[in-house]
């Protein structure tokens, strides 16, 4: 419960601040994040599982989207390309109960160790600061739990 409110705050706060830097793509990209976690607090399952659908196609579309942003390195197109692709299956091998989803989830240490390279190689500046956080936020719950 604390690690859904932690996210919803995290996803909302990266919403306002991608909505104050104006770019459509982007916005629309966090904004389906953030409605995918947030319509997860009604507690009825088949609209949790609509949220998490969302949630996931939009780290696919993230993914996909990644290949055509001009004005990134590649280490900032890298870190993109496999934290959408890592949010969809590793989300996706969690819900459909295949085997070794185990060491999918170990796996997404991946995804956070170039999001802080990322970070720490002028990624702060840019746009696409406000999907990965969350998706990072997330990926850090699920090596916690």
């Amino acid at each position: 419960m604390n690690e859904r409110i932690i996210l919803s705050i995290v996803a909302l706060a990266m919403l306002a601040l991608t909505l104050k830097k104006g770019d459509k793509l982007t916005t629309f990209l966090t904004t389906g994040l953030a409605f995918g976690i947030l319509i997860t607090w009604t507690g009825i399952s088949s609209i949790i599982t609509v949220g998490l659908l969302i949630y996931m196609l939009t780290a696919l579309l993230i993914s996909i989207t990644s290949l055509k942003i001009s004005g990134l390195s590649k280490i900032h197109k890298t870190t993109i390309l496999l934290t959408g692709i890592f949010a969809f299956v590793a989300n996706l091998f969690s819900i459909m109960h295949w085997p070794y989803a185990g060491e999918v989830r170990l796996s997404i240490i991946i995804p956070i160790i170039l999001y802080l390279v990322s970070i720490f190689s002028g990624m702060i500046k840019r746009q696409e600061l406000g999907y990965l956080t969350i998706m990072n936020v997330d990926f850090l719950f699920h090596l916690i739990r």
